[in-house]
């Protein structure tokens, strides 16, 4: 009686229209959305531009087992009034065909243009959209080169739609004919440009154009391209607040930050390129930075601790990864580059991704000590005989969060097996409830401990209580609150 008697006093009439796109925003299945805009008016008119704010493609099979390509442009044409809806637009120049199984099984976003009229209503619905802000292009087919009219047809729309942000994924490179039409663009704050074979772009003749407006710049190829080219398109770009560069050569990367003042985000490769000393001093103040690297040594590249340390003079950096990989094994990370690091970035490194590195326990020690801040923590560890040991080891990181050990492969009689840590469930229930512990996600080998999120009934909203030391999870049978934590298990892929 009292479910009925609520059912019949709900009214979505009254509820803030404002509030309800807050809410639908956390429905992750665009199923579940297109039911919301079934259910009410007032429903309907908060889900719909949710619904059509991104729009991809995708191929599905029919009941009698074809394959067919799912656009929404049908849609679109039926209801030119949902594209004032539209702000992000994924296309891709993949063809149907013999490919179209493998795409079935490993990405639902292909679509072929084989047919001209599938091609004329992918133009005319992207027309509609006059306020789309990005517009994304992939194409990785090998014989690929057919589909730059289908690309120079949408970019010769997209210029008239004062577009924002643009990423392109190509397996043959952009032709010339695609790439002068590019460089008509203007007012674009965000370019990604990813080619796998071909001629390297790398901006010449558009940053001048661009310098005004780009803020975030990825250059997926840049293998072979002189520094001193580099350099000199990036004198252009001062407002570049994110760059992500792949191939750049070792040598361009301190110039590079020292005529990019406002950047902060760097991605790039270290290839140890032999040079002994930089003379040159970066004034850019970077909060993040990404490093990728391999060597045939199990030390690593000589000069790679250095390099970093140079590219950050400044107390900035909040955010540190490595990528480093070594034929012979995890390469150990030197003790002396942590201490050095922590004598500028003491105060400011909230977040140390080293997974590929091997670090000791008195390495997590030493960690959670000099970096007082530190809420993230991801890496590589060898040996560990027991859990008190590891708990002994973050018990200086009173910021830390999220802690992540991964183990090494060792050869035994049965070929190459992880390493065990004994962990179990209630250590980690130990060390999240341990005083003034913030820790909330612990990953030991493949196993992941997380804080309980979902309710276990989702009526009783009182069921459980979140405060500051997590989630609390009343029981069934007594009544009590118990902190409840849940083991997940993370496989390679």
């Amino acid at each position: 009686m009292k479910a009925d008697r609520a059912e019949a006093a709900f009214d979505p009439l009254k509820i803030p229209i404002d509030i309800l796109p807050l809410i639908f925003e956390h429905l992750v299945d665009r199923r579940d959305l297109h039911v919301c805009t079934q259910l009410h008016s007032t429903f309907h008119a908060a889900a719909t531009p949710l619904l059509y704010r991104t729009l991809d493609s995708r191929v599905m099979k029919t009941r009698l087992g074809r394959s067919a390509v799912c656009h929404p442009a049908s849609t679109l044409l039926k209801k030119p009034e949902y594209a004032r809806y539209v702000r992000h637009v994924r296309e891709t120049g993949e063809q149907q065909g013999a490919r179209v199984e493998r795409e079935l099984s490993e990405c639902a976003g292909a679509i072929g243009f084989s047919k001209p009229e599938l091609l004329h209503d992918c133009e005319q619905a992207l027309k509609l959209c006059t306020n789309i802000q990005s517009f994304s292009w992939s194409d990785q087919s090998p014989d690929a080169s057919h589909n730059d009219e289908v690309l120079l047809a949408f970019l010769n729309i997209l210029k008239g739609l004062k577009l924002k942000q643009l990423t392109i994924r190509t397996y043959m490179g952009l032709s010339e004919a695609v790439w002068d039409k590019l460089q008509e663009f203007r007012g674009l704050t965000r370019v990604a440009l990813w080619v796998m074979e071909g001629q390297p772009r790398v901006l010449q003749g558009w940053s001048e154009h661009l310098g005004s407006t780009l803020t975030h710049l990825e250059l997926g190829r840049t293998a072979g391209v002189p520094a001193s080219i580099l350099v000199s398109v990036f004198s252009h770009l001062a407002h570049l607040r994110s760059l992500r560069l792949k191939g750049a050569p070792t040598s361009a990367i301190l110039e590079i930050l020292r005529i990019l003042p406002k950047l902060e985000s760097l991605d790039t490769e270290y290839f140890g390129s032999g040079i002994s000393h930089w003379p040159v001093e970066p004034v850019a103040r970077l909060r993040e930075l990404t490093v990728r690297t391999s060597s045939v040594d199990v030390q690593g590249p000589q000069l790679l601790w250095s390099w970093i340390r140079q590219l950050l003079p400044f107390p900035s950096l909040e955010s540190f990864t490595l990528n480093a990989f070594s034929t012979q094994g995890d390469a150990p990370l030197p003790r002396r580059f942590l201490l050095d690091m922590a004598k500028t970035h003491e105060t400011t490194l909230k977040h140390f991704n080293v997974s590929s590195a091997l670090l000791t326990l008195e390495d997590v020690e030493c960690l959670c000590t000099i970096f007082p801040a530190l809420e993230t923590l991801s890496c590589s560890i060898a040996f560990c005989q027991e859990a008190s040991q590891l708990e002994a080891a973050v018990v200086n990181g009173r910021n830390l969060r999220e802690l992540r050990l991964h183990t090494s492969w060792v050869p035994s009689r049965y070929g190459t097996e992880q390493v065990t840590i004994p962990f179990a469930l209630e250590n980690a229930r130990k060390l999240m409830l341990r005083e003034k512990s913030r820790i909330r996600v612990i990953g030991v080998g493949r196993e992941l401990y997380t804080v309980r999120r979902q309710l276990p009934n989702p009526s009783d909203m009182l069921s459980v209580v979140g405060c500051e030391q997590g989630q609390w999870v009343r029981t069934a049978t007594r009544d009590e609150l118990v902190f409840e934590v849940v083991r997940d298990f993370v496989y390679d892929a």
